[in-house]
């Protein structure tokens, strides 16, 4: 029998659940009887609050999506991250190539629209001068915007957006404004179903707080809303709703319309059959770096597996841990320091496998030059798939002092 506290919660939480009280204690007794514990344990009210959380979520990622319209930008997608990367401030790159160019030449970088220049009157304002479209414009200003400086000459500028349209076509409405101080922006690499549609490669896109804070475990299949590009090709985050409506299929009731049973699924066979262009063998790193360098930036990671020969825990001074990996079975070339396989593992991905496990990485290649030599291909891994565990790694906190992470 219900105790009174529990009976004051399931009342309390049935109209948030769209059940009747009759309902809600009837699914709550049976959720008792499933997982064998008594109508009063307090597990049980853990039990039921984690029922009613998912149901609350997802009426309101189904309510965000039926009020845009069936015609709306916002998309169902489900399906499986196959790669995710740390967020990344998008706005340092463009801030100070905008500054390279005014260093460079400042008469061009202000007549090219990279960046504004403000000059201070008597009265303590400003006057910010910039080209927009080849026409000269001035506004006088209280304030400078944030993200102001001064250059190398002692001129105040002012870094600007200065891409009118972007890759796919699309206008670019903060073209002429101030770029940001910062803005963040985490991309990967989704395989799914977008809108019901049959499940394909997407490349993913989100920025600002909602990027940050969106953080699903990859080779998980996971529901959320996005925005698809016209292309087909991109999946983009949109503002926090995306963030607030991720959910994992493993997270909800087996009875919801939503929930898919993917228990059979084999993530290998699934990255060889979907991203074969991607897949090389850990032999032939070296040579795949150098031949991807052709390709769009978005298309040059790649796929490629072997076994844990040596890791280091402890982080360096950007976080990332060290992992080598090498191909068993390839022969051993022992006049050859390119044997093995460094990578470079951020800090938001987990390690709970030690020497001798077997794991997909999925990445980007990079390689530096010193002194005209260069040093064998390294990747920055964005996704460890584990295919055979053995052992655990040994856990350190003292960073690493040196930045063996170069880039």
């Amino acid at each position: 029998m219900l105790n009174e506290n529990m009976q004051k919660e399931i009342e309390k939480s049935a109209q948030h659940m769209n059940m009747t009280v009759e309902e809600a204690t009837e699914k709550y007794t049976a959720i008792c009887a499933e997982n064998n514990i008594e109508l009063s344990d307090s597990a049980g009210l853990g039990l039921w609050r984690n029922l009613a959380a998912q149901i609350m979520r997802r009426s309101k990622q189904t309510e965000t999506t039926q009020s845009t319209g069936s015609n709306s930008l916002v998309k169902k997608c489900f399906g499986f991250f196959v790669a995710l990367e740390a967020p990344r401030d998008m706005m340092s790159w463009n801030r100070n190539r905008a500054k390279e160019e005014y260093n460079r030449d400042a008469d061009n970088g202000l007549n090219e629209g990279h960046v504004a220049v403000a000059t201070e009157n008597a009265l303590g304002k400003w006057m910010i001068s910039r080209y927009h479209d080849g026409e000269y414009q001035e506004r006088m200003v209280a304030e400078l915007p944030a993200g102001a400086e001064e250059a190398h000459d002692g001129v105040m500028v002012i870094p600007l957006d200065n891409t009118k349209t972007y890759m796919n076509g699309g206008e670019n409405r903060n073209y002429g404004k101030p770029l940001p101080v910062e803005q963040f922006r985490r991309s990967g690499v989704f395989y799914g179903s977008v809108d019901g549609a049959d499940m394909k490669p997407y490349q993913f896109s989100y920025k600002n707080q909602g990027g940050i804070e969106f953080t699903p475990a990859c080779y998980d299949f996971v529901h959320f809303v996005g925005i698809p590009s016209e292309d087909g090709g991109s999946l983009y985050g949109m503002t926090m709703t995306t963030k607030n409506s991720l959910i994992r299929n493993d997270d909800l009731d087996p009875e919801n319309s939503d929930y898919r049973d993917m228990g059979e699924v084999d993530f290998v066979e699934q990255l060889n059959l979907n991203f074969e262009s991607h897949m090389v063998e850990l032999v032939e790193i070296d040579r795949a770096h150098i031949t991807r360098q052709t390709l769009p930036a978005k298309d040059r990671f790649v796929i490629t597996s072997g076994t844990v020969c040596n890791m280091n825990m402890m982080p360096t001074s950007n976080g990332n841990r060290i992992l080598n990996i090498t191909d068993l079975n390839a022969e051993f070339d022992y006049d050859n320091e390119s044997n093995m396989t460094t990578c470079w593992i951020p800090e938001h991905l987990g390690i709970d496998f030690g020497i001798g496990s077997t794991i997909v990485v999925v990445g980007r290649t990079s390689q530096r030059l010193i002194d005209g030599v260069a040093d064998p291909v390294t990747i920055n891994v964005a996704s460890i798939l584990v295919t055979e565990k053995r052992g655990s790694p040994v856990e350190v906190d003292t960073p690493v002092e040196e930045s063996f992470d170069w880039f």
